[in-house]
């Protein structure tokens, strides 16, 4: 390199470093991108208590009765799943209460350590006197004969259930999505949801774990009988209705992933079997066959450009659909605003079109989980 052409390479040095740190400075410095007459937005979150059980204590004799061993449990994902269903129940820690019923479901465990004996012995005589006892994660008690097995091991490493299709009780989950069941991912173990195998069973098991250890269990008593669940169905239900369940579900969009409908309906079958007058509302509007939930995820500024495209798709098919749309109003390194003077005029014709707008988040932001946590008094724009 001769000494007249050093200079010129530097200069052009600096001229690539300049570009580059103003180009910087366009992508990351923050933005006035607020709507014009919009200065602030009122506080929507409001201080909540936690749902009481005792809010779904009442009702007939003729409904599932749900006995709460732990009511610091996750009661309230089984109670939803029940409702989704329209399985009509009622919830109590009182054993004499819930053994007028017909049908009892004991939640999230059997065990001498959350039942006295006395109360372990009306259990125990409850289905030999013709009555219906579903029990989750049957761990003690001296209640192991009356369930139909000798014990009950914990893991957990299994991640799936798989259901015998030629019992009676199941034999409605023909699809292979609905007849095997995975609950856990042993590649986030912590994530993972603990299971309990029941051994040496009185029957062949309804359902069982990918080891052969016994997941869901019979015991037939005349009129009654006694199943016993080696999962936390209640915990699995909130994992899937709190958008938990993604390192379990065998597809992200676009699949049919029938876990926790299966989940609900086995106790479903087992209360229509057992109760004689069993009536239940109707899960779908107008008791059609299946509902169907369109929904859209915006989740770059570019997409904007087809929500007239699917605007005019779904009109012509006469649906509604529901667009979720990030609040952003600030340009950061993912993308640019999607709240701009630009863009709120396509997003108004959503609404015009009679689609419903709901929040996709302000941002998707891969470092969400370490954002610090709001107060609920976030004014917009600040």
């Amino acid at each position: 390199m001769t000494p007249l052409e050093e200079p010129t390479l530097q200069m052009r040095n600096y001229v690539i470093g300049a570009i580059i740190f103003v180009f910087s400075l366009w992508v990351f410095w923050p933005r006035d991108d607020s709507l014009p007459g919009i200065e602030s937005a009122p506080t929507i979150i409001e201080e909540t208590s936690p749902t009481p059980w005792s809010s779904r204590s009442e009702g007939s004799r003729s409904r599932l009765a749900v006995l709460l061993t732990d009511t610091n449990s996750s009661w309230l994902g089984l109670a939803h799943g029940l409702e989704s269903a329209g399985v009509p129940f009622l919830i109590s820690t009182d054993v004499q209460k819930v053994l007028q019923h017909q049908t009892v479901l004991v939640y999230p465990r059997i065990s001498g350590k959350v039942l006295s004996p006395a109360d372990l012995r009306s259990l125990a005589a409850f289905p030999r006197n013709g009555g219906t006892l579903i029990g989750v994660n049957v761990l003690g008690g001296g209640l192991n004969k009356v369930f139909g097995f000798a014990s009950a091991k914990p893991s957990r490493t299994r991640e799936e259930i798989r259901l015998s299709t030629s019992s009676a009780l199941l034999s409605g989950f023909h699809d292979s999505r609905e007849s095997t069941i995975p609950f856990n991912n042993t590649d986030r173990p912590e994530e993972s949801l603990g299971s309990y195998g029941y051994t040496n069973t009185k029957l062949p098991p309804l359902a069982v774990y990918e080891d052969g250890a016994a997941a869901i269990t019979h015991n037939p008593y005349g009129r009654g009988g006694a199943y016993a669940l080696g999962i936390d169905i209640g915990f699995l239900l909130l994992k899937g209705h709190n958008y938990r369940a993604d390192e379990i579900a065998r597809d992200y969009v676009n699949g049919y992933e029938p876990i926790l409908d299966v989940i609900v309906d086995i106790v479903k079958q087992i209360y229509r079997k057992a109760q004689k007058d069993s009536i239940f509302l109707s899960p779908t509007p107008d008791a059609k066959d299946i509902a169907v939930i369109v929904t859209h995820d915006i989740d770059s500024e570019a997409s904007l450009k087809n929500i007239d495209s699917y605007i005019n798709v779904e009109n012509n098919a006469g649906v509604r659909a529901t667009y979720f749309i990030q609040t952003k109003y600030v340009k950061d390194y993912y993308d640019a605003p999607y709240f701009s003077p630009r863009n709120m005029p396509l997003l108004s014709r959503l609404t015009k079109a009679g689609m419903e707008v709901g929040s996709h988040s302000v941002s998707h932001s891969p470092h969400f989980n370490t954002f610090p946590l709001g107060t609920g008094k976030e004014n917009y724009p600040g």
